[in-house]
């Protein structure tokens, strides 16, 4: 005898095929640790920064005064040209990003942009002209301070050519590649191990140090840009998102250089900056 079969219940969901057990649940998959690099990641990328500039320089001047030995001018004069010195330096900040990159993509198996939280903002734009609008400030507070005139960075802007060379530099590449290092690698394993406070002051502290040599290390204008530094960080820090700061970061780098087109001609005429 055949026994009548129950009427199955749309209600509850798809009927279960026959002879299958019960549906096992699937835990959905736990996000990655964030950061998931620590202090030894940290080093690494610093001994390559320092190597990648090293070789790179010392190629790129090498190369330059080969060719530059049959017009009779001299090595310390070729080392120091930014026509030599600021592509070499673009060269070797683009290595180690590439090396990042790859650190996080074979170590860490995931993918670069999301694992160093770079979320462009909606506003971006605002952003950028954030950055515009800090360098005014800045530029304001900094004409009150004693600051020397004549700093070791000026020594870069000989020519039309430099000087565009350093603003390609300072708008598109150094933005970028030193908000990946200070606030996309180092900021989030300080604030992890020291916490919010201590993480500002320390990255801050370090974006200041590493361009203290440009300023002369005259205490004003390398506090100027601890202060500068500690924008940054915080809106890393607010905004959760890398590429906020390096908006912020480019275009206040923008808005130096713009001014400085404006008070040299168009970047013929750099007299007028000792004047």
């Amino acid at each position: 005898m055949t026994l009548p079969q129950e009427p199955f219940d749309s209600s509850q969901g798809a009927e279960p095929e026959a002879g299958s057990g019960p549906v096992e649940h699937i835990p959905p998959e736990s996000p990655a640790p964030f950061p998931a690099w620590g202090v030894a990641d940290l080093l690494r990328v610093m001994v390559v920064l320092l190597l990648a500039i090293f070789f790179i320089d010392t190629a790129a001047v090498l190369i330059a005064s080969m060719v530059a030995a049959e017009h009779g001018v001299e090595l310390l004069e070729v080392a120091s040209d930014p026509r030599v010195v600021v592509p070499a330096q673009a060269v070797a900040y683009l290595l180690t990003v590439w090396f990042i990159a790859r650190m996080i993509r074979r170590h860490y198996r995931l993918r670069f942009f999301p694992a160093v939280r770079w979320r462009l903002p909606q506003h971006w734009l605002r952003f950028l002209i954030g950055g515009m609008v800090l360098a005014m400030v800045v530029q304001i507070l900094s004409s009150r301070l004693p600051i020397p005139r004549q700093l070791p960075i000026e020594q870069y802007f000989r020519s039309p050519l430099a000087a565009w060379l350093m603003a390609g530099f300072g708008i598109l590449v150094a933005p970028f590649c030193e908000e990946l290092f200070f606030r996309g690698l180092l900021f989030p394993v300080l604030r992890q191990r020291l916490g919010m406070l201590l993480a500002v002051v320390l990255t801050s502290a370090l974006f200041a140090v590493i361009h203290a040599s440009q300023l002369g290390h005259a205490w004003a204008a390398v506090s100027v840009l601890f202060v500068v530094g500690v924008v940054l960080t915080l809106i890393r820090a607010m905004a959760d998102s890398l590429a906020a700061s390096v908006l912020v970061h480019s275009g206040y780098n923008l808005a130096l250089f713009a001014l400085l087109y404006a008070g040299t001609a168009g970047f013929t005429n750099f007299k007028s900056l000792t004047q």
